[in-house]
């Protein structure tokens, strides 16, 4: 615990404390593209901001260089890194090796009753949707993103879970625009619905298939979606 100040000003933070909390915010604001590519963080802004001294924001920058997240240029600071489709790809190759792995362990016994009824309810209205229904995009990629986790919490595998949830962050970005039509909308509950179908019969190579045409099927949008996503990023700046 820290002790309570003699001069009654509130205690400063170490910054051991203050740098993952610092990486948590500036992670999220890339990720989600509130710092458009290019943008310059700055020492001194962020210190002011986070009211912290430059050692636990220099840890944060680290950290996110180390993530491939941030550039750092000599005697310039960081710069948040262009888009990297072929690292985009890399990671589509990461998720669909977890999730391969995942729908063929639960075609092996099936899912929970609990489980099964949450994905009908999630999904099973949206094969319905009007043309010309406003779509939530952030809505859509919160259920898609909950749709995949809750098969790797089945297996109960917290390694396979962690993965998997870096992976939702670090894509979010590029769902938020593949996933925002109706259109998409409804191809993305019928290849859930899809899987869910195909682990219930017990039948692994059909869900590996099912599986695959729906991340392929948002893989394959990939360019389109970073070009508008930088559109809409440059537009807000």
């Amino acid at each position: 615990m820290t002790a309570p100040s003699v001069t009654g000003e509130a205690p400063v933070k170490p910054a051991s404390q203050l740098a993952p909390k610092i990486l948590r915010t500036l992670r999220e604001r890339i990720l989600n593209w509130h710092y458009p590519p290019g943008r310059h963080l700055g020492e001194q802004v962020l210190c002011k901001e986070f009211d912290a001294s430059r050692i636990p924001v220099r840890e944060a920058l680290q950290a996110l260089a180390q993530q491939g997240l941030v550039e750092q240029v000599p005697n310039q600071g960081c710069y948040v890194r262009q888009p990297d489709v072929d690292g985009i790809h890399h990671l589509y190759d990461y998720r669909l090796a977890l999730e391969l792995f995942i729908v063929e362990r639960l075609a092996t016994k099936g899912v929970s009753p609990e489980l099964e009824a949450k994905v009908r309810q999630q999904w099973e209205p949206v094969l319905d949707i009007r043309a010309d229904t406003p779509v939530s995009a952030a809505d859509l990629v919160r259920a898609d993103e909950e749709f995949h986790l809750g098969f790797a919490r089945e297996l109960g595998n917290p390694y396979l879970i962690e993965a998997l949830e870096d992976i939702n962050e670090r894509l979010r970005f590029v769902r938020l625009v593949v996933i925002a039509t109706p259109h998409r909308a409804q191809a993305t509950a019928g290849e859930h619905l899809a899987v869910l179908e195909a682990i219930q019969r017990k039948q692994p190579e059909a869900a590996r298939k099912a599986l695959r045409m729906n991340i392929n099927a948002a893989r394959n949008k990939v360019e389109i979606a970073l070009a508008q996503a930088l559109t809409n990023a440059h537009k807000r700046r």
